[in-house]
């Protein structure tokens, strides 16, 4: 039995001085995309995604020099956790409203569960840095980080890429 990775790309975002944001977007069905959900199912063994989660943990330092740097142009910032599913599989949720708490990431789950019973949207929990497979910010309305998001988008044709640029709310550059 092949285990799914259940991975949200919509980001609904909280920002902490209180601005929303929420986009959608067009899919492949390669990519295993639910409409509904704005959900993407991928195998573990998909190179792109592996690929993504390593160079997120590895330019963490990155983020974290943003989020104290206390840089007005810095918004929005979010680390993925994977959580566990009953199937033993996973799903990957961005945590919003982050703040450094002794080395350790505290926020709320910003997407609603599809799989996981171990969390629900809202709930506040605690990332350490080993949890992360993801992280994001943007710079004045420009992506920084999320690796994961981007190999979503370098799946989608260039019409798919436009329309999810569009949706996004923000700038991702190449």
């Amino acid at each position: 039995m092949r285990k799914h990775i259940h991975f949200f790309i919509i980001i609904p975002f909280f920002l902490s001085c209180g601005n929303d944001q929420f986009g959608n977007q067009t899919g492949l069905d390669e990519l295993g995309h639910d409409t509904t959900s704005d959900t993407y199912t991928v195998t573990p063994e998909d190179p792109s995604f592996n690929l993504a989660i390593a160079k997120a943990r590895q330019t963490i330092d990155e983020f974290d020099q943003a989020l104290e740097s206390s840089n007005s142009s810095y918004t929005d910032f979010a680390v993925k956790k994977r959580f566990l599913t009953p199937d033993d599989g996973g799903e990957h949720m961005w945590v919003a409203g982050i703040i450094l708490v002794n080395g350790t990431y505290k926020g709320f789950v910003n997407n609603d569960a599809e799989k996981t019973l171990e969390v629900k949207y809202g709930d506040t929990v605690i990332v350490r840095k080993d949890e992360i497979t993801d992280w994001m910010y943007l710079d004045n309305n420009v992506l920084r980080g999320g690796y994961t998001i981007r190999a979503v988008r370098n799946k989608l044709s260039k019409d798919e890429r436009i329309k999810m640029d569009n949706d996004l709310g923000f700038k991702v550059e190449d």
